[in-house]
């Protein structure tokens, strides 16, 4: 088999397959990038077993063919060359490759030895991609990254009617986000009782996703596409050219609908970059005190404080308006920081109902957003 094909083109796919294959692979051919013909394109894939990825790519392809090849070396190489086009020969398990005054050759393991990867069967729902990247942000880094309790790690989707809910919780804190997915055409719909209503998907499949959207240069128009495979253990993620698989999560997802704060009894709107850069500031003092800090609500302002008996304290205000009295709390100040930084909007509402209660932060004007926060329990 004999391929065409640019060198930006190619290096731009090999860092996206590179991020599926694991560092420590357990098998040598998990290290490895299949490279095969398919329908006159270039087919890239990777897999670490738990997520894979399949990309095809626009070249001039002659013949048939399929080599893996060891995917740090191969994408070391590609990346070093100067754009233009590369032209690869694929004999048995060698790929002979050259381009303008450079060759090279690589010597792989057979295409056989590479595990099959999901295929999607059953399509659930399409998203605008602006709109799932805008979801992913919000909801997916309040998942846990530790494997303690594996199903933490994931992000639950409760498929409600036209709409789907998507909640991530660590056990301290709470993102929910509720968007519309358009049903799939009529001869790609399949039985509601075959329909996997709820799925909890790794979290990092979901920022993966994310990733490819933002490397593809999506537009308005540009879509993502959601199924499953024939026995509902895994889901794929089509857009534009690439399709990303990842499996399930097996286990029960807490019923996190049970801790989301009923109606507040002080609710607060903030300006968020003034609240943010107070929570940065405090941050400085509170990394040599359990992350600690304290926010006091009082007569239309906020006062956001921190101390460390090694390092000394520190205070800032800031003029908010305050709905119903006011009072004192603590949260880690990581937890806010993560928050602020997965949102944009320029007004947020601060509600809660006591010290030792959750505090929920919403966006002015978006009611499908929500974020809990537990609180931090002080030394009186």
């Amino acid at each position: 088999m004999k391929i065409q094909i640019l060198q930006e083109n190619l290096i731009k796919a090999l860092n996206t397959a590179s991020r599926s294959i694991s560092a420590k692979a357990q098998l040598p051919v998990l290290a490895n990038i299949l490279i095969s013909s398919d329908n006159n394109q270039l087919k890239i894939s990777a897999t670490n077993l738990e997520m894979g990825v399949n990309l095809w790519l626009g070249a001039k392809v002659e013949g048939e063919g399929s080599v893996t090849l060891p995917a740090k070396v191969f994408q070391e190489y590609i990346a070093s060359l100067p754009p233009g086009k590369i032209d690869l020969e694929i004999k048995e398990n060698t790929v002979e490759l050259s381009s303008g005054s450079y060759t090279a050759s690589f010597n792989g393991i057979s295409a056989k030895e590479f595990p099959l990867l999901p295929l999607p069967e059953k399509k659930i729902f399409t998203f605008p991609a602006k709109v799932l990247t805008e979801v992913i942000a919000q909801v997916a880094f309040a998942s846990a990254t530790d494997e303690g309790r594996p199903i933490l790690t994931g992000v639950y989707i409760k498929k409600e009617g036209q709409y789907l809910s998507f909640a991530a919780t660590d056990g301290y804190r709470l993102s929910v986000k509720k968007i519309a997915g358009e049903k799939p055409k009529e001869k790609d719909e399949i039985k509601e009782e075959e329909e996997t209503k709820n799925l909890v998907i790794p979290a990092r499949t979901l920022l993966e996703v994310s990733r490819i959207i933002a490397d593809q240069g999506s537009s308005e128009d540009t879509v993502v596409e959601m199924s499953l495979t024939k026995d509902n253990n895994q889901a794929i993620f089509s857009v534009a050219g690439t399709e990303l698989s990842t499996r399930l999560l097996e286990g029960e997802f807490p019923d996190y609908e049970k801790i989301i704060p009923g109606p507040s009894d002080s609710e607060v709107s903030l300006d968020k970059e003034t609240f943010n850069k107070a929570i940065k500031t405090a941050s400085i003092f509170a990394r040599d005190s359990a992350n600690i800090v304290r926010l006091n609500f009082k007569e239309g302002k906020l006062t956001v404080s921190a101390n460390s008996p090694q390092v000394g304290e520190n205070k800032s205000e800031m003029e908010v308006k305050i709905n119903n009295g006011g009072g004192e709390i603590a949260f880690n100040f990581r937890f806010l920081l993560d928050f602020l930084n997965s949102i944009e909007s320029e007004e947020i509402l601060f509600g809660m109902t006591g010290p030792l209660n959750p505090g929920s932060f919403k966006i002015k004007d978006d009611p499908s957003f929500l974020h809990v926060i537990m609180p931090v329990r002080l030394q009186s």
